[in-house]
């Protein structure tokens, strides 16, 4: 798994929560919200997209941390391996019957 497909899921999360949460918790000024929008609406998307770009990158700079850039290469690495029958050759002659559609 690449670390920018974290941070995406990881961004989308928290943004989802946190938009829910600013939501509850604004629900008073929901008939100001023309007035609110007109006068600080490129304010609060400024500061959105900064908050966003923020967050993905920290997520992004997690994943790197932690090494989840070279857990896809592994895996691959893994798969091609069991795929040859190295580790378990059952499984090998199994996923080759399930590539050609024997599922017998």
């Amino acid at each position: 798994m690449s670390p920018w497909k974290v941070s995406v899921g990881m961004t989308m999360v928290v943004v989802g929560v946190g938009t829910w949460l600013l939501l509850e918790e604004l629900a008073y000024l929901q008939p100001y919200a023309a007035v609110v929008a007109a006068d600080y609406g490129l304010y609060l998307a400024a500061y959105g997209g900064m908050a966003l770009a923020t967050q993905a990158a920290a997520a992004y700079l997690a994943a790197r941390v932690i090494g989840l850039g070279a857990v896809g290469r592994k895996v691959d690495v893994v798969e091609r391996e069991i795929r040859r029958g190295g580790q378990d050759p059952a499984l090998a002659e199994a996923l080759a019957r399930d590539e050609t559609g024997d599922w017998s």
